[in-house]
């Protein structure tokens, strides 16, 4: 069985491949995604758009949440380069008529190495509540526009789930598998299995004592739930 963990209004394209691949599979959301009002800091900085060589969108959500207010304040004739982390985002962007590239590892490290090719000095994110790791991957100057935040989800229960060894959970975030640690014992998460996105969130996990856990080729629902099926399956 697996576990689709995404928050619900991202579920969608995960929850179409794995009922399409009739595997078998439940949905149980460990956070949930909330728009937030920006601060007065971040919408002058949306007055100032001219100032900033490349604004960049770190995830669907951002996209989602922080386009309309690109938009507004975008004249016709500012020429913006614009970057998404990964192709879902590179498409919620392109709903709003916007236009961007897309690093080809899909992560905060490829977005620092076209930074660095680019020789850009002046970054606009469009993010969440949290630091964005792209300010670990580069020393340029990073403004944030945070426009929404994650919290956990209410009312979890993985008690009926973490201690089923044929379970694989899709963890598309750190935040979702610090989630999935708390909620479950800790003799369930050594014999948990996860496909996650990133390495980043594999050594996580390692430290957390989840042993079964395989990074995916890309954190594309696609390349997740391939890996997930193939595990599924194996």
């Amino acid at each position: 069985m697996i576990v689709n963990t995404r928050p619900s209004i991202l579920a969608n394209k995960t929850n179409e491949l794995l009922a399409c691949s009739g595997i078998e599979f439940i949905h149980e959301p460990l956070t949930k995604i909330l728009s937030i009002s920006p601060s007065n800091q971040a919408l002058e900085r949306l007055r100032q758009l001219d100032s900033y060589d490349v604004i960049i969108f770190t995830s669907q959500s951002a996209a989602k949440f922080g386009a309309p207010y690109l938009q507004k304040h975008t004249s016709k004739n500012l020429n913006l380069l614009i970057m998404a982390i990964g192709l879902a985002t590179q498409r919620v962007l392109s709903e709003h008529d916007l236009v961007s590239e897309v690093p080809s590892g899909f992560n905060s490290a490829g977005l620092a190495e076209l930074i660095e090719q680019g020789k850009h000095e002046k970054c606009l994110i469009f993010c969440g509540g949290k630091q964005p790791q792209l300010s670990f991957h580069t020393p340029v100057t990073l403004d944030t526009f945070s426009c929404y935040k994650v919290i956990d989800e209410e009312s979890i229960e993985l008690s009926n789930i973490t201690g089923n060894r044929k379970a694989i959970f899709l963890i598309y975030n750190i935040q979702t598998l610090e989630v999935l640690v708390r909620y479950s014992q800790p003799t369930d998460l050594e014999k948990m299995n996860l496909i996650v996105a990133s390495r980043r969130i594999q050594e996580a996990a390692f430290n957390h004592g989840i042993k079964g856990c395989v990074v995916a080729e890309s954190p594309h629902d696609e390349e997740m739930t391939e890996a997930a099926i193939k595990l599924a399956r194996s």
